[in-house]
């Protein structure tokens, strides 16, 4: 009995630690046009909703208490009386692509306030069902971190130039306390030279150089100054056996991140075994799967039969750092790399290839 009353009161106090700790974000939201139903709260992605609280002549008020230490993306959907489903985007200040940028989330800052009208847009080329409506929301009014998102263009990190450098140290000065600019470089840290990244660090200010993100980051990008000097290892293949990523009798290897789950991954597959039959002898295919389920690689590659070597790994492999740094990974898939027989990296590239697009990256040199 005594025991049961101990363990009773320690895990009350664990859960009034971790309630201490926890950080509020309140959403105030008066939107004259918008009809009586739910407001729905979601982490990331629309799917993942946390939380809900109804709305009354488009007054409504959220109050949600996170456990994670850091700020994470937010965003919010309603759904009326009749089953209509409005998603939400907000304009910011930045662009994408040289046009207006909008998007569905911010950051969990502790006060947003959603004030006004908002406006129904209409998606060109796109048909949605009856019941589902995109609209625009009035002007977010939040704190730092989603003051700082809004600055930042939405096509910044999605191709690594050298332009990109000083544009992303602008950003880091002006606001040195952004997570959403850590999130990114972190992301994208392969990206970057080890020095590029020392760089940006240096840059960031407050509190968020005491975050798990930012040591971590600093952590990897130490080992990358010594990383040439660290052989590649070997990786599990479809035998469950470990054995060498690349084989030395070819001059080429082309390597191809992917995963079963991963749509475009799934639809490339086709185009690497048109080209893996017209290729070259002094070329070798290899495909490494991400997934960490290893039954749904096995399935996928008994429906996708790829006459080439395959292998596994994942973020719990003990050799993921290596791998990382060694491709420049950054975690988006589908993600091709071409090697020479150094090892060196010749050429990578990110998302879905045309087939054109694929044979001129084969020739590379």
């Amino acid at each position: 009995m005594k025991i049961n009353s101990i363990i009773t009161f320690i895990f009350f106090l664990s859960l009034l630690s971790c309630e201490k700790h926890a950080k509020t974000t309140i959403i105030k939201g008066n939107i004259p046009n918008l009809p009586d139903g739910t407001v729905y709260l979601f982490k990331d992605y629309p799917s993942n909703k946390v939380d809900s609280v109804k709305s009354i002549n488009g007054v409504f008020k959220i109050s949600h208490k996170w456990f994670e230490k850091e700020p994470v993306y937010i965003g919010i959907d309603h759904i009326d009386k009749k089953g209509v489903l409005r998603f939400f985007s907000f304009r910011t200040n930045a662009k994408y692509k040289g046009s207006g940028w909008g998007t569905s989330v911010f950051l969990s800052d502790s006060i947003i306030e959603i004030m006004g009208n908002l406006k129904y847009d209409t998606l060109v080329g796109i048909q949605l069902p009856p019941g589902r409506k995109p609209v625009t929301g009035p002007p977010l009014k939040a704190g730092q971190q989603t003051e700082a998102f809004y600055d930042v263009d939405g096509d910044l990190f999605d191709n690594i130039t050298p332009k990109a450098f000083p544009i992303i140290k602008e950003k880091l000065i002006k606001f040195p306390f952004s997570y959403h600019l850590l999130y990114k470089i972190n992301e994208n840290k392969n990206s970057f030279s080890p020095q590029q990244v020392d760089e940006y660090l240096k840059l960031f200010k407050g509190e968020i150089t005491q975050s798990t993100t930012f040591k971590n980051l600093s952590a990897y990008n130490k080992k990358r100054y010594t990383e040439k000097n660290t052989s590649l290892p070997s990786l599990e293949n479809i035998s469950g056996e470990k054995s060498a990523i690349l084989d030395s009798k070819y001059k080429k290897h082309l390597v191809v991140f992917w995963a079963s789950w991963c749509g475009p991954c799934r639809e490339e597959i086709p185009l690497l075994k048109n080209m893996y039959r017209k290729k070259d002898e002094s070329l070798e295919f290899i495909s490494i799967s991400i997934d960490e389920d290893k039954n749904a690689w096995k399935k996928a590659l008994n429906e996708e039969k790829m006459n080439w070597r395959q292998f596994i790994f994942n973020g719990k492999d003990p050799n993921y750092e290596k791998i990382q740094m060694h491709f420049k990974l950054n975690g988006a898939i589908p993600y091709t790399v071409l090697l020479d027989n150094n090892s060196k990296i010749l050429k990578s590239t990110v998302g879905l290839s045309s087939e054109k697009n694929l044979q001129d990256f084969i020739s590379s040199k």
